[in-house]
């Protein structure tokens, strides 16, 4: 079977296909698909390094940033071999189609709600997100959304629908405020106009170790693996690559899957922020926790500046 040339995942602002990053030297022998903050927080870097220390051949690996949706996109035009995406349900589609297979879970990342200090909407008194939601529209508190099509976008969305409320719709919600930020760009702003939003772990704990949200803390964040709010990556194939670029895709996921490699996602972020970024499979979600009071990370070194780019 051949991929059909149409998808009915719809693309949102322009996909890229040129690297952001390079990690190594040699012959590029794979091409990775991701969002902004696994790749700009250095996760897929250290992953590839390592990974291209125990080859006996010299070689690189390229990160090529899109968000969830438009790295399945990436996909499906050739752009990457592997996509590290967050959507099950566009991932769903796009194997029902045809043109990618899911290879499982390589590790989880986290949605957070964050807010300013003095929690104007009082979400620190709410059952559970939902709950928070629906404080937020009623006390109409300042909200800000990334209007971009990111996994983060359509999480916030899965979350007001739960509420049965549509504030990107509603001309009434003044307060309810949309972008087109980076993950970096949305935790700045918000800390600077005092608005809650929903961003990813990562990002919140970068940007806090540069001293960037001084204003904010974490309000709700997940409780169990199967919670709402757990960003899980998933890593998706091409059936129709090469065979030589499926046995390199093989080989790479096989290390990423491995104890070394959930050993590299479980430990990232100790030497700049403290705790961990994100969790490992055996992990199944971060038990250092960011709700209460404002998070004061240790300093930033190399990381910061791929992330003010982003």
């Amino acid at each position: 079977m051949t991929p059909s040339n149409t998808t009915i995942i719809q693309r949102h602002g322009k996909i890229d296909c040129h690297p952001k990053e390079t990690c190594g030297d040699g012959e590029v022998i794979l091409r990775i698909g991701n969002g902004g903050s696994v790749g700009a927080t250095g996760l897929i870097r250290a992953l590839a390094e390592d990974y291209l220390s125990i080859l006996h051949r010299p070689g690189s690996i390229q990160w090529i940033c899109n968000h969830s949706r438009n790295t399945q996109l990436a996909l499906f035009h050739g752009h990457v071999d592997l996509a590290l995406t967050y959507e099950r349900e566009q991932e769903d589609i796009s194997v029902a189609e045809g043109w990618a297979q899911s290879e499982g879970c390589v590790f989880h990342d986290h949605f957070c709600l964050a807010g300013p200090q003095d929690d104007p909407a009082n979400i620190k008194q709410a059952a559970s997100i939902e709950n928070a939601f629906d404080r937020l529209a009623i006390t109409q508190a300042t909200f800000h959304n990334r209007s971009d099509g990111s996994a983060t976008m359509w999480k916030e969305r899965q979350i007001w629908d739960q509420c049965h409320r549509e504030p990107w719709s509603d001309a009434d919600a003044i307060r309810y405020q949309s972008f087109l930020f980076t993950p970096a760009e949305a935790v700045t702003h918000a800390n600077i106009a005092g608005a809650y939003l929903l961003c990813d772990r990562s990002t919140f704990l970068t940007m806090a170790s540069q001293g960037r949200v001084d204003s904010l803390r974490v309000f709700f964040e997940p409780e169990h693996p199967l919670d709402i709010l757990m960003n899980s990556c998933y890593a998706m194939t091409s059936p129709h690559a090469s065979s030589e670029v499926a046995e390199r895709v093989a080989s790479f996921l096989a290390y990423f899957k491995s104890p070394r490699g959930q050993e590299i996602v479980a430990r990232y972020g100790y030497d700049k922020v403290g705790m961990p970024l994100f969790a490992s499979l055996s992990e199944g979600y971060a038990r250092e926790k960011l709700t209460g009071e404002a998070y004061k990370g240790e300093p930033d070194t190399e990381g910061s500046k791929t992330m003010e780019k982003l």
